[in-house]
């Protein structure tokens, strides 16, 4: 996948049939970031569930500096997703019965992977932690981070308005046939709720199925299991009854 790496984990259980499949995009700020953000979660969802997972490596700015960041990281999730429908006989996996998940700038990336797509990517569902979903940043600027404000004038200065709306979920919302789901924390400063609010409030006036679950008080790595086991475990059991909604898990 043009220097990029793709980690599929396969349960210990026996399946006699084409099982489903999550695929987890890592965040990083659009600067770094590796698959292996994302191990806890396709270890706990591989055993728990015994279904396949993945953990897909994007393009970032630190590690690929030549690359358009994040616009072609966007076309590297799109690729992950079909290489694995592409090689579904190969791994066990039914490739209708695949999710696609992101976090941070991964949640942007995943969420501009399905929204962006023309002829879609024939995916279960979509599931979003604390996405970054306005490359402008504007919604309570004044309150957030001297990083967000860092990343946001380079990007300004790279792109432009225009590109950054085009390339931004909140702008580019509709009616997807496919179920969301984000989880996000209340006191998140490097992702605003009002933003997050925004833009589900925008796709279910389109006619799509997007849910928020909110976490009081909790901030932008909430759903890191080094920073609240309790969260991730409760991130867990939400996936696995996303899996059930979107028909991955009977």
């Amino acid at each position: 996948m043009s220097g990029l790496n793709l980690h599929l984990l396969q349960p210990n259980t026996q399946r006699t049939t084409p099982s489903g499949c999550v695929v987890f995009v890592h965040g990083g700020g659009f600067l770094g970031g590796a698959p292996s953000q994302f191990y806890p979660y396709a270890k706990a969802v591989s055993r728990q569930y015994g279904i396949p997972t993945a953990c897909c490596e994007v393009s970032c700015l630190l590690t690929h500096p030549r690359a358009k960041v994040p616009i072609e990281s966007v076309e590297d999730a799109r690729r992950c997703v079909k290489y694995l429908q592409e090689k579904a006989d190969d791994f066990g996996l039914d490739p209708d019965k695949i999710v696609l998940a992101g976090a941070s700038s991964g949640g942007h990336t995943a969420a501009m992977a399905v929204l962006g797509a023309e002829e879609g990517l024939g995916l279960a569902g979509l599931l979003l932690f604390n996405p970054v979903l306005d490359l402008r940043f504007q919604e309570r600027w004044r309150e957030r981070r001297w990083c967000t404000w860092l990343g946001s004038s380079a990007l300004r200065m790279r792109y432009g308005k225009k590109i950054l709306e085009e390339e931004s979920p909140i702008f580019n919302t509709r009616q997807l046939r496919q179920p969301v789901l984000i989880l996000h924390g209340t006191e998140d400063r490097l992702v605003p709720l009002e933003e997050v609010e925004h833009f589900q409030e925008k796709m279910e006036g389109s006619g799509s199925d997007c849910k928020l679950v909110t976490f009081p008080g909790e901030g932008h790595f909430f759903f890191n299991w080094r920073v609240s086991p309790g969260n991730f475990y409760r991130c867990v059991g939400l996936l696995g009854d996303f899996l059930k909604q979107v028909g991955v898990l009977s």
